[in-house]
């Protein structure tokens, strides 16, 4: 059964938004944005700059839920009219400042143009980010005033910086590069380089810890490979499989339900799952309508995915439950609040979400 989605807030970015955040430990969303202007427009060949900012917004979850109850019983309500219906469904949808929602900002800084974003889960303090300019920037949150400070940056490669994951203890950050390489990071020590492999081709577009062994990781790039590695084996991959994407690798996560489980995701549309084990094929996959650039799984196994072109979407046990087709752009940034509320974000219509589905 499909499951219904109620927006919940809506916020224009300005810049285009290809990750949101949500950090749990304080209730507080990070979205990272994009931007290429040009510096002399009437030129034929303009130079560029990438310009970025981060926002945050405080989460109320008391009162998102309440909002998300109130729209679920309106919609099951069938004793009102037409007319009615929509003027009401309309007065829960909020835009802008208004906190009664649940949900307002509380910092926006400028910084180079954003490629993704990932919160320190276990302190909640540091917010890390990948930018346009090859370099890794470690923000600290500070609670008191709901803001971000730079507190380490470095230049980690030539091209853009283009995602990052913190493994589970929080001790190391990997990262991947538009020149196709993989790093390991030690955000302890100066963001100290402490593993690099150069095994794609192209566009190094995805890369994640195994959930289960911090010794193993994963890449995937626009050469349609998905690699993993053994940072006891230094400079190669330990396995990789080019033949099963028939598009780049854009999106991966190691499943935290389920050991030696990984699931990737592909400009050609599909959600693959594998045993990390045996890279010869997956173990299955679904169609999900549009390139996959962002998964992100709650702890019962209940997946978000970012699909590009067809939305957002919910997947449980291999199967769509709820689409969200809000969003009239690129659909990238994703990220749960709880188990029923979602934030996304999209780019070429600058948007910011937050949605219930039920």
């Amino acid at each position: 059964m499909i499951m219904e989605c109620h927006t919940l807030y809506r916020f224009d970015t300005e810049y285009s938004a290809d990750s949101c955040e949500f950090n749990p430990v304080f209730n507080v969303l990070a979205t990272g944005t994009y931007q290429v202007n040009k510096l002399d427009p009437e030129s034929e060949s303009p130079e560029t700059e990438r310009l970025g900012r981060i926002y945050l917004h405080n989460i109320d979850i008391e009162q998102l839920n309440k909002s998300a109850s109130n729209q679920n019983k309106i919609s099951s309500d069938n004793l009102k009219n037409g007319d009615d219906f929509e003027n009401e469904l309309a007065g829960c949808t909020k835009t802008g400042e208004d906190h009664n929602t649940g949900c307002h900002k509380t910092c926006a800084i400028e910084c180079p143009a954003v490629l993704d974003l990932k919160w320190n889960l276990k302190e909640g303090t540091v917010l890390a980010a990948a930018n346009a300019k090859g370099q890794l920037v470690l923000y600290r949150y500070e609670d008191s005033n709901k803001t971000l400070k730079i507190g380490e940056e470095k230049d980690i490669c030539d091209g853009l910086a283009l995602a990052i994951e913190w493994n589970l203890a929080c001790d190391k950050i990997i990262l991947s590069d538009s020149k196709g390489k993989v790093r390991v990071v030690d955000p302890n020590s100066s963001l100290e380089v402490l593993h690099e492999y150069e095994c794609h081709g192209y566009e190094a577009w995805t890369c994640c810890f195994s959930a289960w062994d911090d010794n193993i990781i994963f890449s995937g790039g626009d050469d349609c490979c998905f690699n993993c590695y053994d940072v006891r084996m230094p400079g190669t991959a330990a396995k990789k499989n080019s033949k099963a994407h028939s598009m780049g690798v854009t999106a991966m996560i190691s499943d935290r339900c389920k050991e030696n489980q990984i699931i990737t995701g592909s400009y050609d549309e599909k959600l693959r799952w594998w045993d990390e084990r045996n890279l010869r094929s997956e173990v299955s996959s679904l169609e999900v309508g549009g390139g996959v650039w962002r998964i992100k799984q709650r702890p019962q196994g209940r997946l978000l995915v970012g699909a590009m072109h067809g939305g957002f979407c919910v997947v449980e046990e291999g199967q769509v439950v709820a689409s969200y087709d809000e969003h009239k752009s690129l659909a990238y940034g994703a990220d749960w609040v709880n188990d029923s509320l979602a934030a996304t974000s999209s780019f070429y219509d600058h948007l910011l979400t937050l949605w219930s589905f039920s």
